[in-house]
């Protein structure tokens, strides 16, 4: 879509120049071919013309009618595209002929000069009495000066010509007669100039700096494009030698496009575009270099090294030098990322150094050599064998041992050749122990935490490669128990209440009080805490009403206990005369007692007799519903074993150990579902163990709502053995979604087959009426993303502050859920939602991996809904959102996001972006995850290998908890 180079005014036939005179008309046509649509425009003297009575223009046509001799003078003409503008550079000079009209004999012309330069203007008239010139963009006329001289012959002469010279100069010539039209003719003066050859001048383009690698026997092919520039440049190559290239031959040219053909290495150099005219010259080079194909030599050898050390891998090639040619290495077909500092390959021979060798190194390893413009060549493998250092993995750490508990203390090393690991303890004999602690193979059996057992203990690893040993101090610690207990307590209005809490332990536990569960939350003004624990209020109000804990807590860990307090109008309460009206009204008191104690006794037996119409009522229904199921069961081919349901006298009767059975199998029925369907009666009996009496669950507090429905802390009385109430989560089931049901089931299957110490377990189910309750573990301190939020240096909660978690405690906590993974892992099952929010923390920094999963409320923020469910988005990978494809290794990234919230604080992983954000990039695969500040280079590494794209090269979690146990850290 451009406009052809040059435009010229032509005189149409069948007008001939000598036949025109006054009267006659003219008939002009503008030349420009251009591949669309132009329109034109006509100017005479520099003046645009306008269609009139007089003037015709149609397309590329100027008619004029009826010529008189104001219309002597110059006709040009102007192109109009969407490419450009083009003026007309031969324009037509209209002389009509009289005696008594000046008559132009020698036309002005147009002029290009260089800036500074001398242009010069000749101008004849015939008949005239004068000639003068004008500077048509200002229409003043030119005088004699030090820049302009008009000759007497009608020659304008311009010295140092300036920028602001360009324009059309008027040349006049004036008749004897006022009555006689005057004559003018224009030409342009226009200063010439000359542009850059840019990097965007060459088609393609080019970077400054940048060899063009073209491979031996190919094709390299360039154009140079005009730089702007009045006149029009001239365009021609030279080649390295400085001469210049033809339009034949190996090396040569066609138009501004340069053509070599099979290029040789010879050909390689600095081929240079010139551009030139009475401006100057401009030049530009272009750096040519022909590879060659690589060869490699010599192959990667067998390495055998140390750990820790450095260790080199050669790979000798003949080539093209880098950056033309670059080596990249691969470990067991992987490519070895080498943009960290342990990997690092020599840019010119390709050598790989690998610094700080760890035993997850070993391989086989292999070279790739690339040269721009061939395929990449590959080495054969060579076997990179880690000579694995003595070490413990992980190091033993200090602990504190509850007085009179079972414990043990692991000290586990590895190298080479396998060691022999023992403990000692300081101020004993080497490797003798009393008969409450046994050594074995590395792990001390503590039956019974005594007194005695507080220390320094040694653990020592030797074997023929080496002998190691470190020291850990154990503490005996005595966890807080309660002498006195609050009680129940009614307070009155305005006076004063003491509520008490005492407690003992080793060391001696410190009491804190909450009020609904907000430490220290008191007016200070009525409520002391007193030396011995109890809490002091000088003066009751009505506001006081609630629950009190009391917490004792010492190094070991805390205990805790609530109670309620009721605040009652003290206007008719005197303690002073507590018993003053007891003899009078005595029996009238009396009365009013053993009738109220008849009556509600008498309320109790209907109570009971209803209960029991009731209860038989029910049980007769549920083993008529149980007969039909066994019925439409033997109908499928599906037969029930022992079954113990006997009719005699038009009675049913059953077993009392069967009817708990049976009644557990059918109000368990809308758990199962097809994929276990052939569970066996004896599976579903094992969830029979666990029925749970509701009465016997106290709430305490409801932590929020997921999806199944609301989750709450409760007190469950005697649901473990030796302990009177245990602090329990409970999860219940509203919904009726099967797809829900499903869910429930599989978390149930999860929390009950595992026995695993990081792995919270099952404890109990109430299925006696809806919603269905599922009972499970919960701890002292909570669940984690708490904890960790109250370790932050900006938060404003008020309870007690923990200290901000070390190195070493973040990555033991982080190996706690690896091997808990581990375990979910090995038995097939899949998590779908860890993170911080899903596990549980003790006192002594235990970990437990649960699922509270509080999308609804609590933790909603962290939940993205998403194709019909709420996920957690910002901890899944790709595949699993996109394409639910959940499994182990979608556990693996999330568990490296896990890792990552636990060294951050339990900040928001992408706090900065929305979840539609967060959503784009995952779809996009340019979710871009960094390692958390402060954590250990070996556990970067594993993270990013944890966050890999692809789920195959995505470690295990049993790597996963190798690789963490193997990072030592000094704290």
């Amino acid at each position: 879509m451009g406009i052809s180079d040059m435009a010229e005014v032509q005189l149409h036939s069948p007008s001939r120049e000598r036949d025109l005179v006054p009267g006659k008309e003219l008939v002009l046509r503008c030349k420009a071919d251009g591949s669309s649509n132009i329109s034109y425009e006509w100017f005479h003297n520099g003046n645009k013309i306008s269609r009139s009575n007089k003037v015709s223009i149609r397309h590329r046509r100027l008619h004029i009618h009826k010529l008189t001799f104001e219309d002597n003078g110059i006709y040009s003409c102007r192109g109009v595209n969407e490419a450009g503008v083009l003026e007309s550079t031969k324009n037509f000079a209209l002389r009509l002929k009289s005696k008594q009209v000046p008559r132009i004999l020698k036309l002005p012309q147009d002029v290009t000069v260089r800036k500074d330069d001398t242009a010069v203007f000749n101008c004849v008239y015939e008949n005239a009495v004068s000639v003068e010139w004008y500077y048509h963009n200002k229409e003043v006329i030119l005088h004699n000066s030090s820049r302009f001289i008009v000759y007497p012959n009608g020659s304008l002469v311009v010295s140092r010509v300036r920028d602001a010279d360009e324009g059309i100069y008027r040349c006049v010539g004036t008749s004897i007669s006022k009555d006689v039209p005057q004559q003018t003719y224009v030409a342009h003066l226009k200063v010439a100039f000359l542009h850059d050859i840019k990097e965007d001048s060459f088609e393609p383009p080019v970077k400054s700096g940048e060899k063009n690698v073209v491979p031996q026997n190919g094709m390299f092919e360039i154009a140079c494009k005009h730089p702007a520039g009045h006149p029009k440049p001239r365009i021609w190559w030279e080649g390295p030698d400085g001469k210049v290239i033809s339009d034949a031959g190996h090396v040569r040219v066609d138009g501004t496009r340069l053509i070599i053909h099979a290029v040789a290495v010879s050909d390689s150099g600095f081929y240079t575009c010139t551009a030139e005219n009475i401006a100057g010259q401009k030049r530009y080079s272009v750096d040519l270099y022909v590879s060659v194909q690589p060869i490699i030599q010599s192959h990667p050898k067998r390495v055998q090294a140390d750990e820790g050390k450095t260790a080199k891998l050669f790979c000798e090639y003949l080539g093209s030098p880098f950056p033309i040619t670059s080596v990249h290495w691969l470990k067991d077909g992987k490519r070895v990322e080498t943009s960290r500092s342990r990997f690092v390959v020599h840019p010119d021979n390709g050598t790989l150094f690998i610094h700080g060798i760890q035993p997850g190194d070993s391989g086989m390893y292999q070279c790739e050599v690339k040269t721009k413009g061939f395929p990449s060549i590959r080495s054969s493998n060579a076997p990179f064998i880690v000579k694995e250092k003595l070490k413990f993995a992980p190091p033993p750490v200090s602990r504190n041992l509850e007085l009179g508990s079972n414990a043990k203390i692991y000290c586990k090393a590895r190298g080479a050749v396998p060691p022999t690991v023992k403990w000692t303890k300081e101020g004993s004999k080497y490797f003798e122990w009393p008969p409450h602690i046994k050594d074995e193979n590395g792990t001390l059996y503590f039956n019974g935490v005594q007194q005695t057992d507080a220390g320094n203990y040694t653990c020592f690893a030797s074997s023929t490669q080496a002998f190691i040993n470190t020291t850990i101090h154990v503490e005996v610690i005595v966890l807080p128990t309660f002498t006195v207990r609050p009680a129940e307590t009614i307070a009155y209005e305005g006076y004063p209440i003491m509520l008490h809490c005492k407690a003992t332990g080793d060391p001696q536990p410190s009491i804190q009080w909450d009020k609904d569960n907000v430490l220290n939350g008191f007016d200070k003004k009525r409520f002391q805490v007193l030396p011995n624990g109890t809490l002091y209020i000088s003066e009751a109000h009505m506001d006081d009403i609630g629950k009190y804990g009391c917490t004792a807590g010492n190094s070991g860990g805390f205990r805790r206990t609530e109670v309620k307090l009721f605040v009652e109008n003290g206007e008719n309460y005197n303690p002073n005369q507590i018993g003053a009206g007891l003899n009078e009204n005595t029996m009238t008191k009396t009365v009013t007692i053993t009738l109220g104690a008849a009556a509600i006794y008498m309320v109790l037996v209907m109570g009971l007799m209803i209960w029991c119409r009731l209860r038989r009522a029910k049980q007769k229904a549920l083993l008529l519903a149980q007969t039909k199921n066994e019925v439409i069961k033997s109908e499928n081919g599906i037969v029930v074993q022992n079954s113990d349901l006997k009719e005699k006298n038009g009675s049913i009767k059953r077993d009392r150990k069967h009817d708990r059975s049976t009644k557990s199998d059918v109000e368990g029925h809308s758990y199962s579902s097809s994929s276990h369907s052939h569970h066996s009666k004896r599976s579903r009996t094992s969830y029979d163990r666990l029925l749970f009496p509701r009465h016997d669950l106290q709430t305490i507090m409801v932590l929020g709502r997921g999806e199944f429905g609301d989750v709450f802390i409760a007190k469950a009385r005697g649901i473990k053995e030796n302990e009177v109430e245990t602090l329990v989560m409970v999860k219940s089931l509203h919904t009726r979604d099967e797809n829900n049901h499903f869910e429930f089931k599989r978390e149930m299957d999860i929390f009950h087959k595992l026995n695993h110490q990081n792995v919270v377990k099952l404890l109990g189910l109430c299925r006696d009426v809806e919603p269905f309750l599922v009972i499970v573990e919960y701890s002292d301190w909570g669940d984690l993303k708490q904890f960790l939020l109250a370790t932050r240096k900006d938060t404003t909660r008020k309870s007690p502050k923990p200290p901000p978690l070390t190195t070493c405690q973040n990555i033991s906590i982080c190996h706690q859920v690896a091997l808990g993974m581990e375990n979910l892992a090995n038995h097939r099952f899949v998590h779908k939602d860890l993170a911080a929010r899903n596990c549980l923390i003790t006192s002594k920094l235990g970990v437990k991996i649960s699922s509270p999963s509080l999308s609804k409320d609590t933790y909603a923020q962290e939940y993205s809904y998403f194709q019909f469910k709420n996920i957690p988005l910002r901890w899944a990978p790709a595949e699993a959102v996109l394409e639910d494809e959940w499994s182990t290794k979608s556990d693996v990234w999330s568990f490296a996001v896990f890792t990552w919230e636990v060294f951050m604080q339990a900040e928001l992983p992408f706090s900065n972006k929305g979840d539609e954000e967060v959503l784009q990039f995952l779809k996009n695969h340019e979710l871009q995850w960094n390692p958390p500040d402060g954590a250990p280079q070996q556990l970067s590494n594993l993270l990013l290998s944890c966050w890999n794209k692809s789920p195959k090269d995505r470690p295990t979690f049993s790597e996963i908890a190798v690789k963490i146990a193997e990072i030592k850290i000094d704290d």
